[in-house]
């Protein structure tokens, strides 16, 4: 667990969050934060809160008890379009999407900047050499078992 650090430096700050369900706590009293810039690792055996953890920073799952912040505020605070321009959430078990390939689960993720009727333009689908190994391959498969086409 990291110090606490100022808010400007850090993305995600739990102060004392805690989640429960019914005869169990699953996250017990949580001060965490996750410095801008910095990749951060969850590890812990099953059952220990990592995808709940996971799930209430992405606001699926509103913790039981303390506070989530996203860039100094409160999680509740933000918009639903601010939100989704800041955090992506992509959970390992996706509902069912028949036929769906990985792009097209890439271009329902820019909804944010694009709208309902926007279009995954050529700007979105640019992509560096090097920034993905297996190129191609990578952009119509998946890992964790997802059924997406090819």
């Amino acid at each position: 667990m990291q110090e606490q650090t100022p808010h400007a430096e850090t993305t995600f700050a739990l102060d004392r969050v805690t989640f429960r369900v019914p005869g169990r706590t699953l996250l017990h009293p949580l001060s965490l934060t996750f410095p801008t810039g910095k990749v951060t690792g969850l590890i812990g055996h099953n059952g220990s809160g990592k995808s709940t953890l996971l799930k209430m920073l992405g606001r699926h799952q509103p913790p039981s008890a303390g506070e989530v912040l996203l860039d100094g505020q409160p999680l509740e605070s933000w918009g639903s379009k601010a939100f989704a321009r800041k955090v992506a959430y992509l959970p390992q078990q996706l509902p069912p999407a028949e036929g769906m390939t990985v792009r097209e689960l890439v271009a329902i993720g820019r909804y944010p900047w694009h709208g309902a009727l926007g279009r995954f333009g050529a700007a979105d689908r640019e992509s560096r050499r090097g920034d993905c190994a297996g190129g191609a391959e990578a952009a119509r498969s998946s890992s964790g078992g997802q059924p997406l086409r090819r």
